[in-house]
């Protein structure tokens, strides 16, 4: 009992450490590319590095890490600009639309937000799509907009699940210096290869 006891402890401290390692290595490689060129590929490399302890790999971390931040770096960050394009111009919209206060016909601030959701429905589905697949950046767009509308329910679990760990990490600090990333890619990329397992088996069996 004591044996299985120490067992249980030791898999779980290693499963700490390992969060915290890659929290820690997600933060400094996207502090390398300055933010700006470095969250992308490090959330790519993040939930590359989560698929693979997902699916039972022996895995480095730091190697595991750094290789897949280098292979996907321009892939990413093409991904990231264009994702992050597209929220500005929206952005730019939900400003033009509360400055009419309004005197706009009441369709277009629905229509409005519809086009919210299917942009988060992208955002949610292209990176765990880019770190699965060898694709390019618009065949993943189009992808994550069929799969996450086709599979809403698993949309709405990864998007509340990506808030509820940010959302207690900023009234805890310490979560997001050590788990909150990390976290936030293990649980995005388990709901996702739920999915994508799906798909291949539906693939498979209409073959």
């Amino acid at each position: 009992m004591l044996k299985k006891a120490m067992k249980n402890l030791d898999k779980t401290l290693l499963w700490i450490t390992r969060f915290a390692y890659l929290n820690a290595l997600f933060l400094l490689y996207s502090l390398l590319g300055l933010l700006i060129a470095g969250v992308a590929p490090a959330t790519a490399a993040a939930l590359q590095v989560s698929r693979k302890l997902l699916n039972g790999e022996e895995v480095k971390l730091h190697p595991a890490f750094r290789q897949a931040y280098k292979e996907e770096f321009w892939a990413a960050n093409k991904l990231g600009w264009l994702l992050a394009a597209a929220g500005f111009i929206l952005y730019i919209n939900y400003l033009l639309i509360r400055q009419a206060d309004g005197q706009l016909f009441f369709l277009v601030p629905f229509l409005f937000y519809v086009l919210i959701l299917f942009y988060m429905t992208v955002v949610i589905w292209s990176f765990p799509l880019l770190a699965q697949y060898k694709a390019g950046t618009f065949q993943i767009v189009k992808n994550a907009f069929i799969i996450g509308l086709t599979r809403f329910h698993m949309t709405l679990s990864i998007g509340v699940l990506l808030f509820a760990v940010l959302y207690h990490s900023i009234g805890l600090p310490v979560l997001l210096l050590f788990f909150c990333f990390s976290f936030s890619a293990f649980g995005w990329m388990w709901l996702s290869l739920k999915v994508f397992s799906t798909m291949k088996l539906q693939k498979q069996l209409a073959s």
